[in-house]
């Protein structure tokens, strides 16, 4: 069996569980509980998830309580009667690769525009301070909404929010990660835009966007259709488990190339900030640092399926994933910043001369990163999509399995149709990172405070101590969270209306 969470026998090493689990874990959500009808019919056993993920009704045999364990069945007490099993996770992981999975959940695009991120704050120590400040706070939403899930025995986010806070909270966490994969996908293409840019620009000269076959106009599209969209009409997404497996090493290699261009670089002085231009500029900055750390959408998945599944084993993967990617983004903003200075722009690959062979290689990297990665997002996003419209339109079992083909081909290619063309109006990858920011914020801390009041008013179900903290603490992160969406939101959009983003492109 090959799946999210397969292990190559009980002496699988740290690298093939790696590699065994990197692709599929975001795809093995189960995004049918999402429907009321679907989600209570698997809990009875008259449903199941075969190995793509997708439902069928279980045999005689399964009905009657011989069907495979499931997932954590393992552990005594209340653990041990999880409601939902994908045949990929029945063997679970260990922490390590826990761990593992987090840093390359979270290590993405955001990692391009951290040199820019410090500009905006204020230079390398506010930035700093901010990010450490940012980090602690991500870290602890993270193994609050592990606690929550432990009270009820769920293993996907939405669950959670389902359990502490009842269906609409469920259906709007599903939303925020719907558009919060689409966002990426945006991402992804204008990430591909960037980097043939950068390569024409060193390889042709200044006015190459003058050619039509060398504008991003053309290059992105053509890009999407021929490599992209063949990849995104499966069910199963095997065959791009190496490639995803090595998607954190692609990641790293910016880093190397902004240390590179700072140790090869002329003796010329960069103006650099020292303090932030004001308070509203910090602030901006906050849900794109959130948005670097956070991996929010996936952890309870990955937490359900430790072969240990204790809070003190996530807390270990969540400290270690926080320090991990702390030293990354410090690396990344820090030399970035001290190089280019105020200059930078916000793909900081865009910065690179793309005559130097080590550059051509990153940019050949980052673009099958981009390629590869962006399926597997589609295939999340439209999971959910597909769950909220089951729920929507009360789809019965009979008409959700019949109709999954003919919903699988409409929703991805409406997916990949629009969000290439939004890529090619918004060439930015700044605006579109502030966007997902945004978002950011309501996973971190909107969603986990939300289940924190949620705990606090269920106390009888619950059965907690220190009540009243427990929703204080829970409110004070809601409007936290809030705030920071709403103003990040119009700030964002009031700088793109009245600057633009096509400032930022090499050729104009």
């Amino acid at each position: 069996m090959s799946g999210a969470f397969h292990r190559q026998g009980p002496g699988g090493s740290f690298i093939q569980e790696s590699f065994h689990s990197s692709t599929d874990y975001p795809t093995y959500i189960t995004w049918q509980t999402l429907s009321t009808d679907l989600s209570e019919k698997i809990r009875q056993g008259s449903l199941r998830l075969n190995r793509a993920n997708t439902l069928e009704y279980a045999s005689i045999t399964e009905e009657a309580g011989e069907a495979s364990p499931l997932i954590n069945g393992r552990h005594k007490g209340k653990l041990a009667h999880s409601s939902v099993s994908t045949p990929a996770a029945q063997q679970g992981i260990g922490w390590t690769v826990a761990t593992f999975l987090m840093v390359n959940t979270a290590l993405g695009a955001g990692v391009l525009n951290y040199p820019a991120a410090y500009d905006r704050a204020g230079g390398i120590l506010s930035a700093t301070i901010l990010q450490i400040a940012m980090m602690i706070m991500v870290g602890s939403t993270m193994l609050i909404l592990g606690y929550c899930s432990d009270l009820n025995s769920d293993n996907t986010y939405h669950d959670v929010l389902m359990s502490t806070c009842g269906k609409r909270a469920q259906q709007l966490a599903a939303a925020s990660i719907l558009l919060s994969c689409y966002i990426i996908c945006i991402t992804f293409f204008i990430i591909i835009g960037d980097q043939f840019d950068r390569l024409f620009l060193s390889t042709y000269g200044a006015d190459f966007c003058g050619k039509w076959y060398m504008n991003r106009q053309f290059t992105i599209p053509v890009t999407a259709f021929v490599f992209v969209m063949p990849l995104c009409y499966f069910q199963r997404l095997d065959f791009l488990k190496y490639a995803s497996s090595l998607g954190i090493f692609v990641m790293l290699y910016p880093v190397f190339l902004t240390i590179y261009a700072y140790s090869t670089r002329t003796n010329e002085e960069v103006q650099v900030k020292t303090a932030p231009s004001s308070v509203i500029d910090v602030i901006v900055t906050m849900p794109v640092i959130c948005f670097a750390y956070q991996a929010h959408e996936v952890v309870i998945t990955i937490y359900s399926n430790l072969r240990d599944r204790r809070l003190a084993n996530l807390a270990k993967c969540t400290v270690i994933c926080m320090l991990a990617l702390f030293v990354v983004y410090e690396l990344s903003g820090t030399f970035g910043y001290i190089t280019y200075g105020s200059t930078v722009k916000p793909d900081i690959m865009q910065m690179f001369d793309a005559s130097d062979p080590w550059v051509i290689f990153g940019i050949a990297a980052l673009n099958v990163k981009m390629i590869t990665t962006y399926p597997l997002i589609t295939f999340c996003g439209r999971g959910a999509f597909d769950g909220m419209y089951a729920e929507a339109v009360k789809l019965s079992a009979d008409d959700y399995i019949q109709g999954e083909r003919r919903r699988r081909l409409i929703i991805t290619t409406g997916w990949f149709g629009t969000s290439l063309a939004v890529a090619v109006v918004i060439p930015s990858i700044g605006v579109v990172l502030e966007l997902l920011g945004c978002l950011a914020a309501a996973n971190v801390f909107i969603f986990p405070g939300m289940c924190l009041m949620g705990m606090a008013i269920k106390k009888d179900k619950f059965q907690l101590k220190h009540n009243k903290l427990i929703f204080c603490a829970g409110a004070v992160m809601t409007v936290f969270g809030v705030f920071i969406f709403g103003l990040v939101l119009v700030e964002t959009l009031k700088e793109y209306f009245e600057v633009g983003s096509s400032h930022h492109l090499l050729c104009k």
